[in-house]
């Protein structure tokens, strides 16, 4: 009987991508966590979200206070009175 040798070489394994890897161990950690945790989930959700809907109005706000002031800015060359008015109405102070 002849005997043969056979060479095999096998590549070796690619390791897992970081970001999967993160993401499996967050659902496993979410999935078989603490009860805690499950039940604080969506309570910090619901948090996130009114945080999120109060900048949303400060930032519109700001935006309609900017946009008084540059409107009375135009106008303060020939309708001071007028300009005088959208200042304090920006500022939201009635004394100006």
């Amino acid at each position: 009987m002849s005997m043969q040798k056979v060479s095999v070489m096998i590549p070796p394994l690619r390791p897992v991508p970081r970001g999967a890897l993160w993401v499996g161990q967050l659902a496993s950690w979410l999935v078989g966590g603490d009860a805690g945790v499950r039940f604080a989930l969506p309570v910090w959700f619901e948090a996130a979200r009114a945080k999120l809907a109060v900048d949303r109005g400060a930032r519109r706000e700001a935006r309609s206070r900017a946009d008084l002031v540059a409107l009375a800015c135009r106008y303060q060359a020939t309708q001071p009175e007028f300009a005088k008015d959208l200042f304090a109405a920006a500022c939201n102070d009635r004394d100006r």
